[in-house]
């Protein structure tokens, strides 16, 4: 599979779960949704600094 793929599946799916999980704190969709992109952004930022340092761990512990 190509990365663009991977990511054009995991990118919606984020949201939607996103939408789930800020989805009982909020009241109107307006605000859900703002929300709910808000937590994806901050979660592609958080899974981005997990691969990375999952890759910066392979390549100290295996060799490039």
């Amino acid at each position: 599979m190509s990365l663009l793929f991977r990511l054009a599946v995991f990118v919606p799916v984020l949201y939607l779960v996103a939408v789930v999980v800020v989805g009982q704190q909020h009241v109107t969709a307006r605000d859900v949704m703002k929300a709910a992109a808000a937590r994806t952004a901050r979660w592609l930022v958080w899974t981005a600094v997990l691969l990375l340092s999952m890759t910066v761990a392979d390549v100290w512990i295996i060799g490039w």
